[in-house]
C-alpha cells in the first residue's frame, strides 16, 4: 500500500512541477532568453540529451524539477542571460512557471465535470421527510426563481437556501411548462451542517457548463488558500497544521483509491496551491524574484545579482527547514514514532 501511495504520488508531484517549469521554460525560449539545462527531478542524471544549448534530463528524485536559466543567481556578461534580460521579460519568465500551475487546476476541473457533469437547477431527487417534499417538489421540477432572484444555476439557488435558514421562501418552479409556486422554510440540518430543503440537482454534460463549474471551483480552490495562507502568516491557524511530503504523499494515495477524478481534482487542488504558494514574495520562490524586478523597475536599478542570489539562497534554506518541520509533524500525525 505504501509502495502505491509513493508511486501515485511521484507520478502526480512530476508533472505538476513538470507543468510549473515549463512554464518558465516556455517564456525563456520565447523570450530568447537562454536555458541552460530543463531538468525533470533533482540529484543524479538517469538521462540526459543536450539539443542546441540546452541540455535536457530526467534526475533519479523525480519529486521536482527545475529550469536552470543562464545568470539567474549570478553576474554574466552573456547578452542572453535572464539578468541582463529587460524586466518585463523576467517579470514574464518567472511569473509563468505559477500560472502554469494555475491553468492546469482549470483544465483539470473541466476535464472532471465535463465527465461528471455540472448541478443544474432542476431536481433530480427528493429527499423524503425534508420541506421540499413536504411543500409538493417533485423530481424534473425546474427552479426559475426564488422570491425575486432568477436561478440561472446551482450555486446562485444553494447560496440562497443556505442564507435563509427558518425563512418562507417564495419558490417559482416549472413543471411541464406549467408555472408553479411553492412556499418553502429551509431547515437546519446537523448531519450536513447547513440548511437545506431536501433536494438533489440533476447533473448535465456540456463544455460550457464544465467551463463555468470548473472556473467557480477553481477560484473557490484560489480563495480557500489564500485564506489558509492569510491565516497561516497572522497567526490564527498554527504551523502544525502544515501539511509536509508525507501528508501529501498519503492524501494523494488516498484520493487516488478513491478514483481518478478525486485524484485529478485533489491534483487539481495541490497545484493551485503550488501556484499560489509559489507568488508568496519570498526568497528563493518565483514571487521573490518578481519581488526583486519590481524593486528594480522603481529604484530604477538593478540590485547586484550576486547579492540577490544570496538573499534567495538564505531564502531556499529557510524553505528546507520548513519542509523538514512539516515532515516531522506528518510523521506526528500518523504516530510512526509510537
Amino acid at each position: 500500500m505504501i509502495f502505491f501511495y509513493v508511486v501515485v504520488s511521484v507520478i502526480v508531484l512530476s508533472i505538476l512541477v513538470t507543468i510549473h517549469e515549463f512554464g518558465h521554460f516556455i517564456v525563456a525560449k520565447l523570450s530568447g532568453t537562454k536555458v541552460n539545462e530543463f531538468a525533470v527531478g533533482f540529484g543524479p542524471k538517469i538521462f540526459s540529451k543536450k539539443y542546441g544549448e540546452t541540455e535536457y534530463s530526467f534526475r533519479l528524485m523525480l519529486f521536482g524539477g527545475f529550469c536552470a536559466l543562464a545568470g539567474e543567481d549570478e553576474t554574466s556578461n552573456d547578452k542572453r542571460a535572464v539578468t541582463n534580460q529587460p524586466w518585463y521579460t523576467r517579470l514574464g519568465i518567472f511569473a509563468a512557471g505559477p500560472l502554469m500551475n494555475i491553468l492546469l487546476t482549470f483544465i483539470l476541473l473541466v476535464i472532471v465535470f465535463y465527465i461528471v457533469g455540472s448541478p443544474v437547477p432542476i431536481v433530480g431527487s427528493v429527499l423524503s421527510g425534508y420541506p421540499a417534499e413536504k411543500a409538493g417538489i417533485i423530481p424534473g421540477d425546474k427552479i426559475v426563481m426564488v422570491n425575486n432572484t432568477k436561478i440561472n444555476d446551482w450555486d446562485t439557488l444553494q447560496n440562497i437556501i443556505n442564507s435563509n435558514s427558518g425563512i418562507k421562501l417564495k419558490f417559482t418552479i416549472e413543471r411541464d411548462n406549467v408555472i408553479l409556486t411553492k412556499s418553502i422554510v429551509p431547515t437546519y440540518d446537523k448531519n450536513a451542517s447547513k440548511p437545506m430543503i431536501g433536494i438533489v440537482p440533476q447533473y448535465k454534460r456540456s463544455l460550457l457548463l464544465a467551463f463555468s463549474t470548473g472556473t467557480k471551483q477553481a477560484i473557490f480552490f484560489s480563495k480557500m488558500i489564500i485564506l489558509s495562507l492569510y491565516m497561516l502568516i497572522t497567526g490564527k491557524v498554527s504551523a502544525n497544521d502544515l501539511m509536509g511530503p508525507v501528508g501529501i504523499v498519503q492524501a494523494i494515495g488516498t484520493e487516488a483509491k478513491s478514483g481518478i477524478l478525486n485524484l485529478m481534482t485533489f491534483a487539481a487542488l495541490i497545484s493551485v496551491n503550488l501556484g499560489l504558494f509559489n507568488l508568496l514574495p519570498f526568497p528563493a520562490l518565483d514571487g521573490g524574484r518578481i519581488l526583486f524586478v519590481l524593486i528594480e523597475k522603481i529604484r530604477g536599478k538593478p540590485v547586484d545579482p550576486e547579492k540577490e542570489g544570496f538573499v534567495h539562497y538564505i531564502g531556499f534554506i529557510l524553505l528546507i527547514a520548513l519542509m523538514i518541520f512539516a515532515t516531522y509533524r506528518d510523521l506526528i500525525r500518523i504516530n510512526i514514532f509510537k
